[in-house]
């Protein structure tokens, strides 16, 4: 099969980028707890440094990088920066991942 042919058959690139980043961002346990955390209440940065054993800064860097990946929305209330779970957004990364797998082991003894 040439190049063409192979790329026209497989999952969209710009799909998977999307995909690998939500799964890097979930890959680390500290975010795991984050998103978990998210999925109850909107909180802030100080907020969720308290619930965790990591600096303010540290923090900053975990949202930013759960954020970059489509799992968070940030919203302003007043002076702060409250971080919540974009549900519509995980869902449909999730929903994404599935298909992926379920396109990938069509046909195939892996499944």
């Amino acid at each position: 099969m040439n190049r063409t042919a192979a790329a026209s058959s497989a999952f969209e690139a710009p799909d998977l980028a999307d995909l690998g980043r939500f799964l890097v961002a979930l890959g680390d346990p500290i975010r795991q707890g984050i998103v978990m955390a998210l999925s109850r209440e909107r909180l802030n940065v100080g907020q969720l440094a308290g619930r965790f054993p990591l600096s303010r800064p540290a923090m900053s860097h975990h949202l930013k990088v759960l954020a970059d990946a489509g799992l968070l929305v940030r919203e302003r209330q007043g002076r702060e920066r409250v971080y919540r779970l974009d549900v519509k957004r995980c869902r449909s990364a999730v929903d994404r991942l599935r298909k992926f797998v379920l396109d990938c082991c069509a046909g195939s003894a892996c499944c």
